[in-house]
């Protein structure tokens, strides 16, 4: 069974290598490309690591057909609390979207960030509740119980927003599979990858850490824009190497699991404030 696929072409392959001893090995080369299947077998994991973050297709192929990563749920949690942090400190491009479109201006929670913009931007009037809803107070004033309960409210929020992204992404893509392209995923597959392209959220890290109140909107703003571009682009990428779509169908797919993803979270944590008073 071809459970395997070569980096360079992304055609299935039955094994990477052949053994001739105890310490030789033979890598094994492509019927089709007749290239090396998977050249990264004898790279170190740092190359591995550098040509990820450089968005090598090459890369995210060796390491979502031909390596058996099984910790990606570890890192899949990771990440969540990871993005959970920055919505919940309202430090994220996601909250500077809400304080701007909301018109939130008066929050003195810390690293809180209104941008103005050129035009009004009117919210729909069943909405408006739920904007209120992410008017925090000052958290020093809180008890530090409300407060620890907070990170668990939006880390619900946070993980049913991924679920409905990673939803949506497979179900489309699926509908689109019978049209464009034949390639068949599993969900653990799914998964397995989003947890490898969702690593970009660490590229928060340097504003989270060394950011602070006296940070200019513009900086904080040009830096989470310039993550989310990056995050963006990754994703793209790996879908492409996970469901070999069309570019088209990709950047499309992953534009309404984008907004589809963002609406839930927006909704969902005002809701679960209500039904946890």
């Amino acid at each position: 069974m071809n459970s395997y696929k070569c980096v360079n072409c992304g055609v299935g392959a039955s094994a990477l290598y052949k053994t001739y001893g105890p310490s030789v090995l033979k890598l094994t080369k492509c019927d089709s490309c007749k290239g090396v299947i998977d050249k990264y077998i004898e790279y170190d994991p740092v190359i591995v690591m550098i040509d990820l973050v450089l968005m090598s297709k090459e890369a995210q192929r060796h390491i979502i057909y031909n390596t058996e990563f099984k910790s990606y749920w570890k890192l899949f949690i990771i990440l969540i609390m990871l993005e959970t942090y920055g919505v919940w400190r309202n430090d994220s491009l996601f909250n500077i979207a809400i304080n701007t479109v909301c018109n939130i201006k008066n929050n003195s929670t810390i690293n809180s960030t209104y941008i103005t913009l050129p035009i009004n931007i009117s919210v729909p009037e069943p909405w408006m509740s739920d904007c209120k809803g992410w008017a925090y107070e000052e958290k020093e004033s809180l008890d530090l119980f409300i407060w620890e309960k907070d990170f668990y409210i939006q880390f619900l929020s946070i993980f049913t927003g991924i679920i409905v992204f990673i939803t949506i992404v497979h179900l489309l893509m699926k509908l689109f599979k019978k049209f464009c392209f034949q390639n068949e995923v599993s969900l653990a597959r799914v998964l397995k990858s989003f947890s490898l392209a969702n690593m970009s959220l660490l590229f928060t890290l340097p504003m989270l850490v060394w950011g602070n109140s006296d940070t200019p909107p513009g900086t904080r703003l040009l830096h989470y824009l310039m993550v989310f571009l990056y995050s963006f682009i990754f994703f793209y990428n790996t879908f492409r190497v996970l469901y070999e779509s069309p570019k088209i169908v990709t950047a499309i797919v992953l534009t309404i699991s984008y907004c589809i993803k963002y609406l839930t979270t927006f909704h969902m944590t005002p809701f679960i404030r209500k039904i946890t008073r």
